[in-house]
């Protein structure tokens, strides 16, 4: 939960702005860079990697898979790239 939104505001505008900057610089290796160091910061907690699951995906789909009895065709996570790409890790 977020008790200072004045910080959120900052650290969204902020991190953007560098985002941007590094588009202009480097190109999609900026995005590429932000991604690496979301996987490394997964060791400390951090779990908006999964950005579906993050927004609740999972939840919906669960709802509309309620209501049609199992038969939706409107679910996101079964074929979403989210899904696919992250497995758990081989023992």
């Amino acid at each position: 939960f977020q008790f200072i939104t004045l910080a959120g505001f900052h650290q969204l505008n902020y991190g953007m702005f560098e985002l941007a900057r590094g588009y202009r610089d480097r190109q999609m290796a900026a995005y590429s860079e932000l991604q690496e160091a979301e996987f490394a910061a997964e060791a400390n907690g951090y779990t908006a990697t999964k950005h579906q699951r993050e927004v609740g995906t999972g939840y919906f789909d669960a709802v509309s898979l309620a209501i049609s009895g199992g038969a939706s065709s409107t679910t996101a996570m079964k074929e979403s790239t989210e899904h696919d790409q992250f497995r758990p890790a081989a023992e």
